[in-house]
Protein backbone atom coordinates (compact mmCIF):
# COMPACT_ATOMS: atom_id res chain seq x y z
CA UNK A 1 0.00 0.00 0.00
CA UNK A 2 1.28 3.18 -0.49
CA UNK A 3 1.35 5.40 1.47
CA UNK A 4 -0.96 9.27 1.36
CA UNK A 5 0.13 11.52 4.03
CA UNK A 6 -2.65 12.77 6.33
CA UNK A 7 -4.02 16.43 5.69
CA UNK A 8 -6.53 18.82 5.88
CA UNK A 9 -9.02 16.89 4.68
CA UNK A 10 -9.94 15.46 8.28
CA UNK A 11 -10.77 18.91 9.42
CA UNK A 12 -13.98 19.00 7.47
CA UNK A 13 -14.41 15.24 8.57
CA UNK A 14 -14.24 15.90 11.87
CA UNK A 15 -17.07 19.01 11.52
CA UNK A 16 -18.90 17.07 9.92
CA UNK A 17 -18.66 14.02 12.17
CA UNK A 18 -19.48 17.15 15.15
CA UNK A 19 -22.01 17.98 13.41
CA UNK A 20 -24.08 14.39 12.99
CA UNK A 21 -23.29 14.22 16.78
CA UNK A 22 -25.67 17.52 17.53
CA UNK A 23 -27.87 15.58 14.60
CA UNK A 24 -28.31 12.82 16.99
CA UNK A 25 -28.39 14.44 20.19
CA UNK A 26 -31.74 16.25 19.29
CA UNK A 27 -33.48 13.05 17.17
CA UNK A 28 -31.88 10.11 19.06
CA UNK A 29 -35.05 8.69 20.33
CA UNK A 30 -35.95 8.20 17.03
CA UNK A 31 -32.68 6.36 16.05
CA UNK A 32 -33.08 3.92 18.98
CA UNK A 33 -36.91 3.33 18.16
CA UNK A 34 -37.07 2.98 14.29
CA UNK A 35 -36.00 -0.26 13.02
CA UNK A 36 -34.93 1.73 9.72
CA UNK A 37 -33.14 4.71 9.59
CA UNK A 38 -35.13 5.92 6.04
CA UNK A 39 -34.76 9.58 6.38
CA UNK A 40 -31.37 9.72 5.85
CA UNK A 41 -30.30 6.72 3.68
CA UNK A 42 -33.34 5.64 1.51
CA UNK A 43 -32.88 8.93 -1.20
CA UNK A 44 -35.61 8.72 -3.40
CA UNK A 45 -36.13 5.24 -4.42
CA UNK A 46 -39.98 5.33 -3.48
CA UNK A 47 -40.29 8.91 -5.04
CA UNK A 48 -38.83 9.12 -8.88
CA UNK A 49 -35.40 7.25 -8.95
CA UNK A 50 -33.39 7.15 -11.84
CA UNK A 51 -33.26 4.16 -14.50
CA UNK A 52 -29.36 3.85 -13.03
CA UNK A 53 -30.22 3.88 -9.15
CA UNK A 54 -33.10 0.95 -10.04
CA UNK A 55 -30.56 -1.16 -11.85
CA UNK A 56 -28.66 -0.69 -8.94
CA UNK A 57 -30.95 -2.12 -6.78
CA UNK A 58 -32.25 -4.57 -9.12
CA UNK A 59 -28.92 -6.08 -9.67
CA UNK A 60 -28.53 -6.36 -6.02
CA UNK A 61 -32.07 -8.01 -5.52
CA UNK A 62 -30.55 -10.64 -8.20
CA UNK A 63 -27.47 -11.16 -7.15
CA UNK A 64 -28.51 -11.83 -3.38
CA UNK A 65 -31.35 -14.54 -4.98
CA UNK A 66 -28.71 -15.76 -6.63
CA UNK A 67 -26.27 -16.67 -3.40
CA UNK A 68 -29.44 -17.45 -1.37
CA UNK A 69 -30.31 -20.01 -4.36
CA UNK A 70 -34.17 -18.29 -4.38
CA UNK A 71 -36.15 -18.35 -7.93
CA UNK A 72 -38.35 -15.80 -8.69
CA UNK A 73 -41.50 -18.00 -7.27
CA UNK A 74 -39.61 -18.86 -3.87
CA UNK A 75 -38.92 -15.06 -3.85
CA UNK A 76 -42.19 -14.06 -4.46
CA UNK A 77 -43.80 -16.45 -2.22
CA UNK A 78 -41.49 -15.76 0.92
CA UNK A 79 -42.30 -12.19 0.26
CA UNK A 80 -45.69 -12.56 0.22
CA UNK A 81 -45.58 -14.41 3.33
CA UNK A 82 -43.37 -11.71 5.39
CA UNK A 83 -45.55 -8.89 3.86
CA UNK A 84 -48.28 -10.16 5.71
CA UNK A 85 -46.06 -10.91 9.21
CA UNK A 86 -44.49 -7.18 8.71
CA UNK A 87 -47.69 -5.01 7.75
CA UNK A 88 -49.98 -6.76 10.13
CA UNK A 89 -51.95 -4.01 10.97
CA UNK A 90 -51.19 -2.00 7.50
CA UNK A 91 -52.06 -2.98 3.66
CA UNK A 92 -49.02 -4.84 2.65
CA UNK A 93 -47.35 -4.69 -0.43
CA UNK A 94 -48.52 -7.24 -3.30
CA UNK A 95 -44.93 -8.97 -4.18
CA UNK A 96 -46.57 -11.17 -6.53
CA UNK A 97 -44.17 -13.41 -8.97
CA UNK A 98 -45.24 -10.49 -12.11
CA UNK A 99 -44.30 -7.45 -9.21
CA UNK A 100 -40.88 -9.22 -9.03
CA UNK A 101 -40.30 -9.43 -12.52
CA UNK A 102 -40.94 -6.19 -13.49
CA UNK A 103 -38.67 -4.69 -10.56
CA UNK A 104 -35.67 -7.32 -12.13
CA UNK A 105 -36.80 -6.30 -15.69
CA UNK A 106 -34.30 -2.84 -14.47
CA UNK A 107 -31.35 -5.34 -14.72
CA UNK A 108 -31.61 -4.69 -18.59
CA UNK A 109 -29.47 -1.99 -20.32
CA UNK A 110 -32.94 -0.87 -22.04
CA UNK A 111 -35.30 -2.11 -19.61
CA UNK A 112 -38.97 -2.80 -20.71
CA UNK A 113 -41.63 -0.67 -21.15
CA UNK A 114 -43.56 -2.74 -18.62
CA UNK A 115 -40.29 -2.66 -16.00
CA UNK A 116 -41.20 -1.10 -12.92
CA UNK A 117 -40.42 2.47 -12.57
CA UNK A 118 -40.48 3.18 -8.94
CA UNK A 119 -39.74 0.48 -6.04
CA UNK A 120 -42.16 1.74 -3.02
CA UNK A 121 -40.33 2.02 0.78
CA UNK A 122 -42.56 -1.03 1.74
CA UNK A 123 -41.09 -3.61 -0.79
CA UNK A 124 -38.18 -2.24 -0.07
CA UNK A 125 -38.70 -3.32 3.36
CA UNK A 126 -40.07 -6.68 2.72
CA UNK A 127 -37.45 -7.35 -0.06
CA UNK A 128 -34.92 -6.42 2.29
CA UNK A 129 -36.28 -8.75 4.96
CA UNK A 130 -36.33 -11.72 3.07
CA UNK A 131 -33.07 -11.05 1.47
CA UNK A 132 -31.33 -11.05 5.02
CA UNK A 133 -29.84 -7.24 4.30
CA UNK A 134 -30.37 -4.05 4.65
CA UNK A 135 -32.50 -1.03 3.11
CA UNK A 136 -29.39 0.98 3.23
CA UNK A 137 -27.45 -1.84 1.12
CA UNK A 138 -30.42 -2.47 -1.25
CA UNK A 139 -30.47 0.88 -2.53
CA UNK A 140 -26.89 1.67 -2.04
CA UNK A 141 -25.18 4.71 -0.20
CA UNK A 142 -22.23 5.74 -3.06
CA UNK A 143 -24.18 9.08 -3.70
CA UNK A 144 -25.67 9.52 -0.31
CA UNK A 145 -22.99 12.47 1.71
CA UNK A 146 -24.77 11.29 5.19
CA UNK A 147 -23.23 8.35 7.05
CA UNK A 148 -25.87 5.66 8.05
CA UNK A 149 -26.28 5.54 11.51
CA UNK A 150 -27.48 2.42 12.99
CA UNK A 151 -28.52 1.83 16.72
CA UNK A 152 -27.68 -2.20 17.05
CA UNK A 153 -30.58 -3.25 18.83
CA UNK A 154 -33.00 -1.12 16.95
CA UNK A 155 -33.67 -4.09 14.34
CA UNK A 156 -33.69 -7.65 15.36
CA UNK A 157 -32.31 -8.65 12.30
CA UNK A 158 -29.35 -6.66 13.22
CA UNK A 159 -26.40 -8.96 13.50
CA UNK A 160 -26.95 -10.81 10.33
CA UNK A 161 -27.84 -7.32 8.08
CA UNK A 162 -24.33 -5.85 9.29
CA UNK A 163 -22.31 -9.07 8.89
CA UNK A 164 -23.63 -9.32 5.20
CA UNK A 165 -22.96 -5.65 4.86
CA UNK A 166 -18.87 -5.98 6.12
CA UNK A 167 -18.86 -9.51 3.78
CA UNK A 168 -20.32 -7.74 0.28
CA UNK A 169 -17.61 -5.47 0.38
CA UNK A 170 -14.75 -7.75 1.58
CA UNK A 171 -15.40 -10.39 -1.31
CA UNK A 172 -14.99 -7.75 -3.54
CA UNK A 173 -11.69 -5.80 -1.81
CA UNK A 174 -8.24 -6.62 -2.07
CA UNK A 175 -7.78 -5.96 1.80
CA UNK A 176 -9.69 -4.78 5.16
CA UNK A 177 -8.05 -1.99 7.52
CA UNK A 178 -8.73 -2.04 11.35
CA UNK A 179 -8.05 0.54 13.46
CA UNK A 180 -9.83 -0.17 16.94
CA UNK A 181 -8.99 0.29 20.72
CA UNK A 182 -8.86 -3.56 21.29
CA UNK A 183 -8.08 -6.53 19.50
CA UNK A 184 -10.50 -7.61 16.65
CA UNK A 185 -12.57 -10.48 17.24
CA UNK A 186 -11.12 -12.77 14.86
CA UNK A 187 -7.79 -12.95 16.23
CA UNK A 188 -8.59 -13.62 19.93
CA UNK A 189 -9.72 -17.30 21.74
CA UNK A 190 -13.58 -17.57 21.69
CA UNK A 191 -13.12 -17.45 25.75
CA UNK A 192 -11.53 -13.72 25.61
CA UNK A 193 -14.06 -12.62 23.04
CA UNK A 194 -17.29 -13.62 25.77
CA UNK A 195 -14.98 -12.03 29.00
CA UNK A 196 -14.24 -9.24 27.21
CA UNK A 197 -17.91 -8.40 25.73
CA UNK A 198 -19.43 -9.22 29.28
CA UNK A 199 -17.35 -6.42 30.60
CA UNK A 200 -16.76 -4.08 27.83
CA UNK A 201 -20.69 -3.91 26.77
CA UNK A 202 -22.88 -4.53 29.89
CA UNK A 203 -22.44 -1.44 31.56
CA UNK A 204 -22.71 0.27 28.25
CA UNK A 205 -25.36 3.70 29.56
CA UNK A 206 -25.12 2.57 33.25
CA UNK A 207 -27.30 -0.57 32.86
CA UNK A 208 -26.89 -3.71 32.45
CA UNK A 209 -26.97 -4.74 28.89
CA UNK A 210 -26.98 -8.17 28.21
CA UNK A 211 -28.96 -7.77 24.90
CA UNK A 212 -25.71 -5.58 23.70
CA UNK A 213 -23.17 -8.23 25.04
CA UNK A 214 -25.07 -10.91 22.70
CA UNK A 215 -25.17 -8.45 19.86
CA UNK A 216 -21.36 -8.35 19.75
CA UNK A 217 -21.00 -12.07 20.59
CA UNK A 218 -22.59 -12.92 17.74
CA UNK A 219 -21.14 -10.53 15.59
CA UNK A 220 -18.01 -11.80 16.69
CA UNK A 221 -19.13 -15.62 16.14
CA UNK A 222 -20.09 -14.85 12.32
CA UNK A 223 -17.04 -12.71 11.95
CA UNK A 224 -14.89 -15.15 13.05
CA UNK A 225 -16.25 -18.03 10.97
CA UNK A 226 -15.88 -15.07 8.04
CA UNK A 227 -12.19 -13.60 8.47
CA UNK A 228 -10.56 -17.62 9.96
CA UNK A 229 -10.32 -19.39 6.40
CA UNK A 230 -8.10 -19.90 4.22
CA UNK A 231 -9.12 -19.17 1.03
CA UNK A 232 -10.22 -15.19 1.72
CA UNK A 233 -9.22 -12.89 -1.28
CA UNK A 234 -8.15 -10.56 0.38
CA UNK A 235 -5.74 -9.39 3.31
CA UNK A 236 -6.95 -8.46 6.65
CA UNK A 237 -4.97 -5.86 8.95
CA UNK A 238 -5.84 -4.49 12.24
CA UNK A 239 -4.20 -2.05 13.86
CA UNK A 240 -3.88 -1.20 17.59
CA UNK A 241 -1.89 1.36 19.89
CA UNK A 242 0.49 -0.48 21.82
CA UNK A 243 -0.67 0.68 24.63
CA UNK A 244 -4.26 -0.35 24.27
CA UNK A 245 -3.21 -3.98 22.99
CA UNK A 246 -1.33 -4.62 26.34
CA UNK A 247 -3.77 -3.02 28.56
CA UNK A 248 -6.80 -5.09 26.78
CA UNK A 249 -5.15 -8.67 26.81
CA UNK A 250 -3.05 -8.66 29.93
CA UNK A 251 -5.71 -7.39 32.09
CA UNK A 252 -5.43 -3.46 32.60
CA UNK A 253 -7.95 -1.71 34.42
CA UNK A 254 -11.46 -3.34 34.23
CA UNK A 255 -9.85 -6.29 32.17
CA UNK A 256 -8.44 -7.85 35.27
CA UNK A 257 -11.50 -9.65 35.93
CA UNK A 258 -10.50 -11.69 32.71
CA UNK A 259 -8.79 -14.88 34.25
CA UNK A 260 -5.25 -15.34 33.63
CA UNK A 261 -5.57 -18.26 32.06
CA UNK A 262 -7.88 -16.87 29.35
CA UNK A 263 -5.49 -14.54 28.88
CA UNK A 264 -2.29 -16.67 28.65
CA UNK A 265 -3.88 -18.75 25.91
CA UNK A 266 -5.83 -15.69 23.91
CA UNK A 267 -2.12 -14.47 23.81
CA UNK A 268 -0.98 -17.84 22.13
CA UNK A 269 -3.73 -17.71 19.74
CA UNK A 270 -3.13 -14.55 18.71
CA UNK A 271 0.38 -15.32 18.09
CA UNK A 272 -0.98 -18.88 16.12
CA UNK A 273 -3.72 -17.01 13.65
CA UNK A 274 -1.03 -14.08 12.44
CA UNK A 275 2.06 -16.96 11.52
CA UNK A 276 -0.49 -18.59 9.62
CA UNK A 277 0.63 -17.10 6.16
CA UNK A 278 -2.74 -18.83 4.61
CA UNK A 279 -5.02 -16.60 6.96
CA UNK A 280 -3.49 -13.26 5.77
CA UNK A 281 -4.44 -11.52 8.93
CA UNK A 282 -2.00 -9.30 10.41
CA UNK A 283 -1.76 -6.98 13.51
CA UNK A 284 0.03 -3.67 13.14
CA UNK A 285 1.15 -2.25 16.77
CA UNK A 286 1.09 1.29 17.09
CA UNK A 287 3.32 4.25 18.48
CA UNK A 288 1.50 6.70 20.19
CA UNK A 289 0.53 10.05 18.52
CA UNK A 290 -1.48 12.29 19.91
CA UNK A 291 -2.22 14.24 17.07
CA UNK A 292 -3.83 10.91 15.00
CA UNK A 293 -5.30 10.31 18.67
CA UNK A 294 -6.99 13.12 18.29
CA UNK A 295 -8.49 12.37 14.97
CA UNK A 296 -10.06 8.94 16.76
CA UNK A 297 -11.24 10.04 19.64
CA UNK A 298 -15.01 9.19 18.92
CA UNK A 299 -14.20 6.12 17.52
CA UNK A 300 -13.67 2.80 19.22
CA UNK A 301 -13.01 0.87 15.58
CA UNK A 302 -12.78 2.77 12.34
CA UNK A 303 -12.14 0.56 9.29
CA UNK A 304 -12.40 0.33 5.50
CA UNK A 305 -12.40 -2.11 2.69
CA UNK A 306 -10.38 -0.62 -0.17
CA UNK A 307 -12.30 2.73 -1.19
CA UNK A 308 -15.63 1.55 -1.20
CA UNK A 309 -16.70 1.48 1.96
CA UNK A 310 -15.92 3.25 5.78
CA UNK A 311 -17.26 1.61 8.92
CA UNK A 312 -16.38 2.91 12.49
CA UNK A 313 -18.31 2.17 16.39
CA UNK A 314 -19.10 4.99 18.62
CA UNK A 315 -18.57 4.66 22.22
CA UNK A 316 -22.59 3.98 23.12
CA UNK A 317 -21.99 1.03 20.59
CA UNK A 318 -23.71 2.71 17.65
CA UNK A 319 -22.65 1.73 13.94
CA UNK A 320 -22.03 3.82 11.22
CA UNK A 321 -20.49 3.54 7.69
CA UNK A 322 -20.62 5.12 4.49
CA UNK A 323 -19.83 4.98 0.98
CA UNK A 324 -19.47 8.10 0.11
CA UNK A 325 -15.90 9.32 -0.77
CA UNK A 326 -16.83 11.83 1.67
CA UNK A 327 -15.88 9.72 4.45
CA UNK A 328 -13.83 6.87 2.88
CA UNK A 329 -11.45 8.64 1.32
CA UNK A 330 -10.19 11.05 4.15
CA UNK A 331 -10.90 7.70 6.61
CA UNK A 332 -8.47 5.43 4.43
CA UNK A 333 -5.94 8.24 4.28
CA UNK A 334 -5.96 8.16 8.11
CA UNK A 335 -5.75 5.03 8.60
CA UNK A 336 -2.64 4.71 5.51
CA UNK A 337 -0.94 7.44 7.80
CA UNK A 338 -1.51 5.29 11.16
CA UNK A 339 0.10 1.97 9.19
CA UNK A 340 3.51 4.73 8.46
CA UNK A 341 3.98 5.11 12.17
CA UNK A 342 3.76 0.87 12.94
CA UNK A 343 6.08 0.28 15.95
CA UNK A 344 6.00 -3.83 15.20
CA UNK A 345 7.07 -3.55 10.98
CA UNK A 346 6.57 -7.26 10.18
CA UNK A 347 5.34 -10.47 11.58
CA UNK A 348 8.28 -11.15 13.57
CA UNK A 349 8.32 -8.21 15.88
CA UNK A 350 5.04 -8.22 16.54
CA UNK A 351 5.40 -11.59 17.77
CA UNK A 352 8.46 -10.69 19.46
CA UNK A 353 5.93 -7.81 20.97
CA UNK A 354 3.77 -10.33 22.10
CA UNK A 355 5.68 -13.07 23.42
CA UNK A 356 7.00 -10.06 25.80
CA UNK A 357 3.68 -10.01 27.29
CA UNK A 358 3.49 -13.42 27.55
CA UNK A 359 6.31 -13.53 29.96
CA UNK A 360 4.34 -11.21 32.29
CA UNK A 361 1.56 -13.66 32.62
CA UNK A 362 3.81 -16.62 33.59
Amino acid sequence: MSTVFFHSTIDPLMAHHALLEVMRSVVGLAYRVAPVVAAVTLGSLSVNPSLARLRHTADKIYSRMQSLRLNETEMSERGSLASVHIFENDDPPSLTRDRLSKILMNRRKTPAKSAARIITHAELTVLAHVLGVSIEWLVGQDENRDPVVWNVLASPDRVSTFAHLLQEHEQLSDETTVWSRYPMSSYTSEGFVHAFNQLHYAGRLGIANRPLVEFYNRVARLRRKWILRSNRSFTYSNLIYSADFEAVTCGGGPYSAISRSIRKRNLSEIIEIITNPALKLKVIILKDDASVRDALQGYEILATMDSTLSVWSYHNADIGWSEHPTYVKPHRQLLERLMSQALCRDVNETVQFIESLQSRLR
